[in-house]
């Protein structure tokens, strides 16, 4: 039977009121680690504390969701690095990928809930197709030799884990998030140069501009 305009209405609100928290409370984890507050998501989202009770009954079914987002988004990555032509190119997509998707932002946070058991099933299967792509993006001379599988999820999860941009958009200034956005790049080639057997010189944009580090502390 198909549902009247006001049904649809109703749906698309509800879709548009759970992204607006997924991305809330991925902001705020972020930011705020473990002391983050269903308020502040609230807020951020842009919505009630009661809308969010509605789809989550506390943070750590946010987390938990996020959780499980993150990990589907790893596992596509992984898949799509692992079938490039070109094993440490595949890598270097998949670490600019990850750091911006935000990987490590939620690796402080595990003690709040776990992966559902097919979830974990999905998550070790991708971190072994990882572990492959690195070995090979390493044989092809592309990969400085010496690094592990771990330290790249390691590199991904501190560069991820920078509140930067959370910090920046706080201040609701779109040409600074922009600028800091970039630097993030920026860094992220300056740490694949770190890893490559053969570094390539040549940055992404232009060096960041100081406001970054201060436009934050200002009150």
């Amino acid at each position: 039977m198909p549902i009247s305009r006001q049904q649809q209405a109703r749906q698309a609100e509800v879709a548009r009121n759970d992204q607006a928290l997924l991305e809330a409370a991925r902001r705020v984890f972020a930011r705020d680690g473990a002391n983050a507050s269903v308020n502040a998501i609230a807020e951020v989202a842009g919505v009630g504390v009661g809308t969010l009770y509605r789809r989550y009954n506390g943070k750590a079914a946010l987390y938990e969701r996020l959780l499980v987002l993150s990990n589907q988004q790893w596992s596509a990555a992984v898949h799509t690095a692992a079938d490039h032509s070109d094993p440490w190119q595949g890598l270097q997509n998949l670490v600019i990928e990850s750091v911006e998707y935000g990987q490590g932002t939620l690796a402080p946070l595990g003690r709040l809930t776990s992966l559902p058991p097919q979830m974990a099933d999905l998550a070790a299967a991708a971190d072994r197709d990882f572990a492959a792509l690195v070995d090979r993006a390493r044989e092809c001379g592309g990969l400085r030799g010496g690094v592990t599988a771990t330290d790249i999820l390691l590199l991904i999860e501190q560069l991820g884990r920078s509140p930067l941009i959370e910090q920046i958009q706080d201040l609701d200034d779109a040409s600074l998030t922009a600028e800091a956005r970039a630097a993030r790049r920026r860094l992220i080639a300056i740490a694949l140069g770190g890893l490559a057997a053969r570094p390539n010189v040549d940055l992404p944009g232009t060096p960041p501009a100081q406001r970054l580090l201060t436009a934050r502390w200002q009150t």
